[in-house]
C-alpha cells in the first residue's frame, strides 16, 4: 500500500518576511496539494471545523479558515464554514461569533449543519461496523460535493487526543435523529445506556447539572435525575464529577470504536478523494474545545498538517507533538510530565495510538505516511486570484 503524503509546515517563523509567517505557508500547503484534485468548480464545499464554546477559546483562528475559504474560491467552488450542534444551534452561532467566526471574517456562510434544532440529518450505513451499525450524518455534509476538515489538535479526555478522526467521527454527525432518537451520544455510550448515579459517592455538588448543555441533569431533594428523552450521552456529567458518583460504562478503547465507525459513514458520503484534513498543532491545551473553558497549552505550537487521509495526518502530528517537551505551569507539569512523549496520552492517562490502531485496522486510512515539509510561500499571490 503506497503511503499517504502528509505535508506539514512548521510554527517557527525566523526571517521577518510574510513569506515565513505561517498563514502564508498555509497557502503553500494548499498550493502543493493542489485543491483542483479535490475541488470542481460550482462543488459546495464544507469548511468543518469546530466553533468553539463560551469559554473554550483555543480554536482554529478564523485568519487561517479565510486563507482556506479563499482557496476553495480560486477553485470556482462554493465554500460554507459549518459545524454541528453542541449547544442548541441559534447559540452556538452566537458562540461562533463571539469567537470570530463570521461571515464577514470567514468570507463565507456560517451555518450548523444539522440545522436549528440538531436534528436535520440522513441515517447511513457503517460498512463493516462492530459496534454502531448506522448513524445520522449531519445534512449539510451529507450533502456537501466536497470537504475540507479543518481541526484544532488538542487533548481528549476520553479519547486521548482530538483531530481529524474525531472532528469527523464526533462533529459529523447530528446529537438526535430526524425522529429525534439520540446520535451523536451512542458514541460516549455503551447501548445507549444513561450514565449511571451511585448516592453513596454523591456529594450534591450540583457541577453535572450546571454542566449539562441540554439541562437533562435535574437535583430533587437529596437525588439527582437524569432525563433520558434530553440527555445527549456525551458523558460530560461523568467526566466532571471529582468524585465519581456519575459514570459512563465505556472504555476508550470502545469510545474510539464508535468515533472511527462514525468516521466512516460520513467518509462513505463522499466520493473518492474528496476531502482534505488539515490539523492545526497551535495552543494545544489538554481538553476538548467542546469544555466550558481553555486550560494552557502542554506543549509548545508545532504547525499545520495536511493530507487527504485522516489517520495519516492525525499520526503525523502525534509523532511531531511526541517530539516536543511539554511545558511548565501546564497540566502536563501538575503531573510531572516533563519529558517529551506522548503527552496527550500522559495527561489524558489514554494511550493515543488506541485511535489510530483501530482506524488503520477498519480501514478509514493508513498509519504509514510520507511526511513533505515546506518551509516558506515560493508563489507570489496576484490580487485576482483572491477576489
Amino acid at each position: 500500500m503506497e503511503k499517504a503524503k502528509v505535508y506539514f509546515a512548521d510554527a517557527r517563523s525566523k526571517i521577518w518576511n510574510y513569506d515565513y509567517s505561517l498563514p502564508a505557508k498555509l497557502e503553500e500547503l494548499l498550493e502543493k496539494v493542489d485543491l483542483s484534485k479535490y475541488i470542481s468548480p460550482k462543488d459546495k464545499v464544507a469548511v468543518k471545523t469546530h466553533f468553539g464554546s463560551q469559554g473554550a477559546f483555543r480554536i482554529v483562528r478564523p485568519v487561517f479558515i479565510r486563507k482556506i475559504v479563499d482557496a476553495v474560491k480560486c477553485q470556482k467552488a462554493k465554500p460554507f464554514v459549518t459545524d454541528t450542534t453542541r449547544i442548541e444551534s441559534l447559540d452556538y452561532l452566537e458562540v461562533a461569533a463571539y469567537n470570530g467566526l463570521t461571515h464577514l471574517s470567514c468570507g463565507a456562510p456560517v451555518i450548523i449543519a444539522d440545522g436549528i434544532k440538531g436534528m436535520d440529518s440522513t441515517p447511513v450505513k457503517v460498512e463493516g461496523h462492530k459496534h454502531i451499525s448506522e448513524i445520522s450524518v449531519a445534512n449539510a455534509i451529507y450533502h456537501a460535493d466536497a470537504m475540507i476538515v479543518v481541526s484544532h489538535f488538542k487533548g481528549h479526555l476520553q479519547a486521548g487526543f482530538g483531530g481529524a478522526i474525531k472532528n469527523i467521527g464526533m462533529g459529523g454527525v447530528s446529537p438526535k435523529t430526524h425522529d429525534g432518537k439520540n446520535n451523536r451520544g451512542r458514541l460516549h455510550s455503551v447501548d445507549d445506556k444513561l450514565p449511571a448515579w451511585d448516592k453513596a459517592k454523591c456529594t450534591l455538588c450540583r457541577r453535572c447539572e450546571a454542566i449539562c448543555p441540554t439541562e437533562a441533569v435535574i437535583i430533587k431533594g437529596k437525588n439527582i435525575e437524569i432525563i433520558d428523552e434530553a440527555c445527549w450521552r456525551c458523558g460530560r456529567c461523568a467526566r466532571i464529577c471529582k468524585e465519581k458518583a456519575l459514570d459512563m460504562p465505556i472504555t476508550s478503547e470502545r469510545l474510539n470504536t464508535h468515533i472511527i465507525e462514525a468516521s466512516k459513514a460520513v467518509m462513505s458520503t463522499f466520493k473518492p478523494k474528496k476531502v482534505i484534513f488539515i490539523n492545526f498543532m497551535i495552543e494545544m491545551q489538554p481538553e476538548c474545545d467542546c469544555m466550558p473553558m481553555a486550560d494552557v497549552p502542554v506543549v509548545n505550537d508545532q504547525g499545520i498538517a495536511l493530507s487527504d487521509d485522516p489517520v495519516a495526518v492525525d499520526q503525523a502530528c502525534i509523532n511531531i507533538v511526541a517530539k516536543a517537551k511539554p511545558l511548565p505551569d501546564s497540566l502536563a507539569s501538575d503531573l510531572d510530565i516533563a519529558e517529551a512523549g506522548d503527552t496527550f496520552g500522559a495527561v489524558n492517562r489514554v494511550e493515543t495510538k488506541l485511535s489510530l490502531e483501530i482506524g488503520e485496522k477498519m480501514g478509514l486510512g493508513s498509519r504509514k505516511y510520507e511526511l513533505i515539509k515546506i518551509n516558506k510561500k515560493t508563489k507570489k499571490s496576484k490580487p485576482e486570484e483572491w477576489e
